[in-house]
């Protein structure tokens, strides 16, 4: 009986040790597919950098990983497969442009020092925006322009406070950043999409934006006055009594602009305001945006049809990715100067010069980059 047992307990001891040993089997099993798993996700980054490097699409990256002798030699021996110039070149003599360039102080307008504006996808940390340094003087009207994905939007948001970025705005003087609770009242940003509620007429949409974008120490009288100002501004009188669902799609453009507009702010920014309007409407609110820049105001502005409007603007920045796909700084002064420093004659056209190929484009953003960071540097 004594031997069954112990039998038993060393054909069960067995059993554990051999449990034991599949358990460590499958662990090192998955550490290796884990592994495995991070290379090819890396392998798959690196030859994705590798075709954007070389303009290539990047099904390129399926015979990299396969075969990644075969694309080399192709690579290697074809011309057609070089880059069109040294990006390393470029990226290190743009940082040095970069490096000591800040504006000079000014106590009027809009100063902007950004050095960088980023955001985190999927763990990882991606670079929106760089280098862009701007004084903008009160008076001037300025476009927004770039490609899709260029940074405008995002540059906007940063320079009224709304997404910060690593980086120095001042107004007037005043730190946007420091002193975003007070400034607040000089920012006017009129997004794209409205925020009006149809049920309300446009009278008390408007006494509604009083109440909440003008300061404390305003009275009733004060608030019902600047309402009153604000709609003979924009033509808003004749309709003051009617509902927001019922007023046509300039009304509504004029009525959304005047709800910020009602602080009377100093810095004005607009994003796309004359989305879905026709030329003729476009024009009359580009002019009224014109008459407010008259005042002393800063205006900026994007716009998707600029060149129906291009008179009544001052000054224009253009915006382009490079080619790691970071917006940059390819322009910011006179709109005339703009056209001679990309050799075209339109809006539409440097647009084009500095979109990528795949997007149609001339893919020449890195290019204009640096020679833009050689003017502010020299």
């Amino acid at each position: 009986m004594g031997e069954e047992a112990a039998g038993s307990v060393a054909v069960t001891t067995t059993a554990v040790a051999l449990t034991s040993g599949e358990m460590l089997a499958i662990m090192l099993e998955s550490i290796v597919l884990l592994t495995t798993l991070v290379r090819v996700v890396y392998a798959i980054r690196v030859f994705n950098s590798i075709c954007d490097l070389f303009q290539r699409r990047r099904t390129w990256s399926i015979l990299w990983a396969l075969l990644e002798c075969v694309p080399a030699m192709v690579w290697g021996f074809s011309d057609k497969f070089q880059p069109q110039w040294s990006m390393t070149d470029i990226q290190e003599s743009v940082e040095s442009y970069f490096q000591n360039v800040h504006t000079d102080a000014m106590k009027d307008g809009l100063k902007v020092d950004l050095k960088a504006r980023t955001a985190t996808e999927l763990f990882q940390k991606k670079t929106l925006l760089r280098d862009v340094h701007m004084d903008i003087a009160p008076g001037h009207m300025v476009l927004v322009l770039g490609g899709s994905g260029a940074g405008k939007t995002t540059l906007l948001n940063a320079i009224n406070g709304y997404e910060k970025a690593d980086a120095t705005i001042r107004l007037d003087g005043n730190d946007v950043y420091k002193d975003y609770k007070s400034m607040q009242y000089k920012i006017g940003y009129v997004p794209q999409l409205d925020l009006m509620r149809g049920s309300d007429t446009v009278q008390h949409t408007l006494y509604d934006a009083a109440a909440l974008r003008l300061p404390s120490q305003f009275t009733a009288k004060e608030r019902h006055e600047r309402v009153d100002h604000v709609m003979g501004v924009f033509g808003l009188k004749p309709v003051r009594n009617t509902m927001v669902s019922k007023l046509s799609g300039g009304q509504r453009k004029r009525l959304s602009i005047a709800m910020e507009f009602i602080s009377d702010p100093s810095l004005f920014i607009l994003d796309e305001p004359d989305s879905g309007l026709d030329g003729v409407m476009a024009r009359s609110l580009m002019e009224q945006l014109r008459a407010i820049a008259d005042q002393g105001k800063i205006v900026m502005v994007i716009t998707h049809t600029p060149d129906r409007v291009i008179d009544l603007f001052d000054d224009v920045i253009v915006l382009a990715k490079d080619k790691d796909r970071v917006g940059r700084l390819a322009w910011f002064g006179p709109i005339d100067e703009a056209k001679a420093f990309f050799g075209r004659d339109t809006m539409e056209h440097i647009v084009r010069s500095i979109n990528r190929k795949e997007e149609g484009g001339e893919g020449m953003a890195d290019e204009f980059v640096t020679r833009f960071a050689e003017v502010q540097h020299g």
